[in-house]
């Protein structure tokens, strides 16, 4: 009769194994594991990011399509953001960003459209317009860390070369 215990090998396996499969579904659960070490600045300017470009593409859209965006008309983009102050405050007014509290200070907001060739290239440098133009409106986002992002594909009308085939208009928020 084999009166052998469990052996040392088949706990090791048996452990590894429950270990895994805990770490699997930490992973995978909504909010991730992950998403614990994600700065709370980001999970908090998130929501701010995609309000402000959902606003942008709904507000300057052409009637009856989908994210073809009036650029250089009346009423576009371009003359809307070209007319607000550098700190976009007047998106931030109309697009309801504006969540100041007495501990806490309202968003700084930076919207840009980036040509798909320079995705494409692995930059998010602004398209320019053929003024010589750059399509970024807001203060600068160069050197800042924890910094949420909204992008939506995007055409524009009234542009010669901004978009090869499309853009992406990014908004950021810190």
């Amino acid at each position: 009769m084999d009166t052998r215990a469990q052996t040392p090998q088949d706990f090791a396996v048996g452990v590894s194994v429950l270990l895994v499969t805990i770490i699997g579904v930490l992973a995978f659960v909504q909010g991730s594991a992950v998403g614990v070490y994600e700065s709370p600045d980001v999970q908090r300017n998130q929501p701010i990011a995609d309000r402000a470009a959902t606003y942008l593409v709904e507000n300057h859209s052409v009637d009856g399509t989908r994210n073809l965006v009036r650029y250089n008309t009346s009423g576009g983009i371009n003359a809307s953001l070209n007319a607000d102050s550098p700190n976009l405050d007047g998106l931030r007014d109309n697009a309801g960003l504006d969540v100041a509290t007495e501990r806490r200070v309202n968003p700084r907001v930076n919207v840009t459209v980036v040509n798909a060739s320079a995705l494409k290239a692995g930059t998010r440098d602004p398209a320019v317009d053929g003024h010589g133009q750059r399509l970024a409106w807001g203060p600068s986002v160069d050197g800042r860390t924890n910094v949420a992002t909204a992008s939506r594909v995007v055409k524009l009308t009234n542009s010669t070369d901004q978009c090869d085939a499309v853009c992406w208009l990014v908004v950021r928020v810190w």
